[in-house]
This record gives structure tokens, sequence and C-alpha cells, in this order.
């Protein structure tokens, strides 16, 4: 294959002197197409290029050109699911979900509905209620369970008997088995308040009442 000289390059406007050409370190569709051209009417008519070696130039530029497209679809793709599921999620603003959550609001007068999951039987299910300096003002025993999500209610009194303000309470649940404690998760019914848009490198979640930062995953059910 005949070398191209750089007088014939600028010719074809492909040359680092031309004003009206801005200087860039890509070979664009186009280019690739000039210099293809000007390969094939250069090339020495006794040693012709091989066609395998001519067809093997255009699949390559071809490949490059289909992940770029395909990377650009992806990109539209994300952006349009993204989009799709913020203003779902906005939807969600005021109303009641169950949602996997380790605190919950009470408002003072309505008892907080909650529930334990529980992937096995239990000899015993402990849930504490605890105030946010930390301290524990309610343990509830709900005894012996099967597998399965376990419903309990909190109706904001403490130990002794005596009320407790409105706020927010952290929830924490054990599972008992032989002796043994294991930590478990807790579910709360409670109003969504405030949905995070997706930044920095963080996924979209939303603000329960009690205060707690969940994923659109972490919806168990919408009341």
């Amino acid at each position: 294959m005949t070398t191209i000289d750089s007088s014939l390059i600028d010719q074809l406007g492909l040359g680092g002197n031309q004003s009206s050409r801005k200087p860039s370190n890509k070979l664009g569709q186009e280019d690739f197409l000039k210099l293809m051209t000007t390969q094939l009417k250069n090339q020495d008519p006794t040693k012709p290029m091989d066609n395998s070696a001519f067809l093997g130039q255009i699949a390559q530029f071809s490949s490059v050109t289909g992940i770029q497209e395909m990377q650009a679809s992806v990109k539209q793709l994300v952006e349009t699911l993204s989009s799709n599921q913020t203003m779902q999620a906005a939807s969600l603003v005021g109303k009641t979900v169950v949602a996997s959550a380790d605190s919950a609001l009470y408002d003072g007068e309505h008892a907080i509905q909650g529930g334990v999951e529980l992937t096995t039987a239990a000899d015993n299910v402990v849930v504490g209620i605890f105030d946010q300096s930390g301290q524990l003002v309610k343990k509830l025993e709900l005894g012996a369970q099967g597998s399965g999500t376990v419903s309990f209610n909190w109706d904001g009194l403490a130990t002794d008997g005596s009320a407790l303000p409105a706020g927010a309470y952290r929830l924490k649940a054990e599972s008992i088995v032989d002796g043994k404690a294991t930590a478990v998760s807790t579910l709360v019914a409670e109003p969504i308040v405030a949905v995070n848009m997706a930044s920095g490198g963080k996924s979209l979640s939303l603000t329960l009442a009690g205060g707690s930062d969940i994923n659109m995953s972490d919806v168990k059910q919408i009341m």
C-alpha cells in the first residue's frame, strides 16, 4: 500500500494547518471515508489492496462507531428511566407506605404501626423502642413466631406506663432462637414527606415522616 504524503492530506482538508478546521485528535466518519478513498486511488496497480484487509478496516471502524452509538443509546435510556422513577416517586408524597426503616414518628395520639421480618421461626421476638438520646423506653415481647412478617403496635407509653412525648423514636428488633439473639429488620407504616433527587453518586431516595431515608426498593406496600 502506497504511503500518503502530507500534501495530499492537506488537500483533503485533514492537515493540521487548515485554519477553518478545528483541532481534533479523533478521526470522524467523513475523515475515514476520505482516507479510504484516497488510499484506493493511490494504491499500486500491480499490488492492489487485499479485499480482506479493506473489509477489515471498514469492519473495525464500523465496530467503533457502533459501540459509540450504543453508549449514547444506553445513556439516553438511563436518563429516561431516572426521569420516570422521579415522577413515580413524586406521586407517592403524602401517601402512607409500609417500608423497611429503623425509626418511626409518634404523633402523641396514634399508636405506631410496625412489623418485624423473620426469615425463620423464632422462640421469641423482641422490639426495643429508643428515644433520641438512645435510651430504651419500651420493650415489646411478641413471643414465639413463625417465619414471615410479624406486626406490632406501640401506644406511646413507657415501661412504667407514663406517656411519652411526640417525636421520632428508634426501633431495634431481635429474633431469639435457642437463647441466641439475632438482629432482624423492622417495618413501619408511615407517610412519605419528601423525595430526594439522585446526585453525587447517590440514588433517588424517599424520606418517611419518622426521618428514615429509604430507597424505592424498600417500599413493601402502598396503603
